[in-house]
């Protein structure tokens, strides 16, 4: 069999220095190294899952290189484009440093106050959590083989709502979520401007014990881990028992 040598293949990305906002959804994959050189910044490093992601794909103006014998080629293509450009590297996070004075509801500063904000987005991700009304859960529960929600937890999280959590979601009319690290963010939605992304969640959630919960006005809440529970219809009872206990 012929050995497969992608992974062997070093690849290049460059784009303007004035968009380095636009590396904000690869900024914590640590595997990659920066440079700058002139007016550009280039990332070196990827894997080819990574230089064929829909995060790579969604940077504008980018440029993606492969190396061989110290020329550049387009990705490809069999044609050198230019030669290696000398710079010195570092680690992605390094480079791109992101300072934050302390913790202002949802502002935070670099030279000027900066809104954090949800902002709709193109790019598709496994959802990976819902909010479902208890009505509908209750429902499902009653029929549900106990199979399908063996990788389910969940809490109570309002009166008349619960939240799930896991893989893969039940069949249910519900508002789905994807998870950045321990953010969950409604689907369709990403944190703006995303540079800030993996600091905002250091700030929020520096121990790594809550879920941060986003709402589509950009206000959240807050869920402790270890709140949730295994899903099963038992466990439902027993938390809507205790809800209608604490009420009388």
């Amino acid at each position: 069999m012929a050995e497969d040598l992608t992974n062997a293949i070093t690849f290049y990305l460059s784009v303007d220095d004035i968009q380095r906002d636009d590396l904000g959804a690869i900024r914590h994959w640590n595997n990659l190294m920066i440079g700058f050189c002139e007016s550009l910044i280039w990332l070196k490093g990827f894997t080819s899952d990574q230089v064929n992601s829909v995060e790579v794909k969604s940077i504008p103006d980018k440029k993606l290189y492969y190396e061989k014998g110290g020329k550049l080629f387009f990705k490809d293509s069999l044609l050198p484009e230019r030669n290696l450009p000398s710079m010195l590297w570092s680690p992605i996070e390094r480079g791109l440093p992101v300072k934050l004075p302390s913790l202002n509801h949802n502002y935070f500063g670099l030279e000027e106050k900066l809104k954090i904000s949800l902002e709709p987005t193109l790019i598709e991700r496994e959802a990976y959590a819902m909010i479902v009304p208890l009505n509908i859960l209750e429902s499902y529960l009653s029929t549900a083989p106990a199979i399908r929600l063996s990788n389910i937890s969940w809490a109570i999280i309002r009166p008349n709502f619960a939240f799930l959590l896991g893989k893969p979601l039940l069949p249910l009319a519900a508002k789905v979520y994807w998870q950045h690290q321990d953010f969950i963010i409604p689907a369709g939605y990403e944190l703006y401007p995303p540079l800030l992304s993996d600091d905002l969640s250091y700030i929020l959630n520096a121990k790594g014990t809550n879920w941060i919960i986003w709402n589509e006005d950009s206000s959240y809440f807050v869920i402790r881990k270890n709140q949730l529970s295994a899903l099963s219809l038992g466990s439902f009872r027993r938390s809507m028992k205790n809800i209608n206990e604490t009420a009388l």
